[in-house]
């Protein structure tokens, strides 16, 4: 993957070195920073012909927030990590971003949310979670958009999140005895959708209920996996589930229109024949399904992830050049131009 220069912009759009950072300045033009150059991609360059095509279109578009879950039962193939990335690029990219964290083990929290700490400077919980609108929406019904508020907060990457801990599996068998069970989350999204362009949902591991509410929620599913045989078994079990969430006859939920957006495989090692043999596994396995799979942008193993993840930073601010970031970053334009040509083609139905 190679990433280009401002100089190899300006000659792609025949613009001016001058005219390609008046446009960065006023983002249009996505870019990465790397010290003081700014750097971007041919998908970079795609996506704003893409945007500057249909620009008066999507100014048009009234704020309406897609709901997009990332999703793997499988632990460990950095889906919370792809989660927030894709969520800290949508936002670069002039979004209005959420994010909300649906596992118990607050992964997502503790990564893109400053710790709240007393005045003895012990860490302790978040007043109020996930947990308490999902209950508060069970037990009530409507939750409004001010309370709602009341629990969103900022991150250290600009969007806003809903943070969660291991209070959420307290009430987990309360919210699966609701009449309703799978429309909760859905519900509860559908009153702050008009606040965001989307709403990120990190999901636990898991094929349980947890996960058939957030993917009742969705409009797009993001499946991540990695280039291993047993990931490539989540990806075949995930995307069973999201078929029979699909079936579901409810007035309610009407998850029929949900969209798999595409599968990432992270933590690849492409100089060894075993990843190799399982990316291509991955593709046939894609390619039957009519499923994206992001093959020109493979997230390689690198020490930088877990580095980044123990620093609380991003790899597209630390490692901008590196393959993972660029990965991450064409993914996300990918993503991004995709909601969008679905969105203009609701508008002009």
């Amino acid at each position: 993957m190679k990433s280009v220069n401002v100089a190899q912009i300006a000659h792609e759009l025949k613009l001016t070195q001058a005219g390609v950072r008046k446009k960065i300045s006023m983002g249009e033009l996505p870019i990465l920073q790397a010290g003081r150059a700014f750097i971007s991609t041919q998908t970079g360059i795609d996506y704003y012909k893409f945007a500057n095509e249909h620009k008066i279109t999507l100014n048009s578009l009234k704020r309406q927030a897609k709901t997009l879950s990332f999703v793997n039962h499988k632990g460990g193939c950095s889906k919370t990590t792809t989660a927030y990335t894709i969520a800290a690029l949508l936002h670069s990219f002039g979004n209005k971003v959420l994010l909300a964290d649906l596992d118990p083990q607050g992964n997502s929290t503790q990564s893109v949310l400053d710790p709240l700490v007393n005045a003895e400077g012990i860490i302790i919980p978040f007043v109020k979670t996930i947990k308490d609108l999902l209950l508060y929406r069970k037990e009530n019904g409507s939750v409004g958009v001010n309370r709602i508020k009341e629990v969103v907060q900022t991150s250290k990457f600009g969007f806003d999140a809903i943070p969660c801990d291991l209070s959420l599996n307290s009430i987990m068998q309360d919210l699966e005895s609701s009449s309703f069970k799978e429309v909760i989350l859905k519900e509860l999204l559908n009153e702050i959708s008009a606040e965001y362009d989307y709403i990120i949902l990190d999901t636990p591991p898991t094929l349980g209920f947890s996960v058939i509410s957030a993917l009742t929620a969705s409009d797009y599913v993001c499946i991540v996996s990695l280039a291993e045989a047993f990931s490539i078994l989540g990806v075949e079990q995930t995307v069973n589930l999201i078929s029979s969430v699909k079936t579901q006859n409810s007035v309610l939920a009407n998850p029929k229109a949900m969209k798999i957006l595409g599968t990432v495989i992270s933590k690849a090692e492409m100089n060894t024949n075993i990843s190799k043999h399982f990316v291509n596994e991955l593709q046939k396995f894609t390619s039957e399904r009519d499923i994206t799979l992001f093959f020109d942008d493979i997230i390689p193993k690198t020490t930088k992830i877990p580095e980044t993840q123990a620093t609380g930073e991003l790899i597209t601010d630390v490692d901008p050049k590196g393959e993972a970031a660029l990965s991450y970053f064409n993914i996300a334009m990918l993503m991004d131009m995709e909601v969008k040509k679905d969105r203009i083609k609701e508008k002009l139905s």
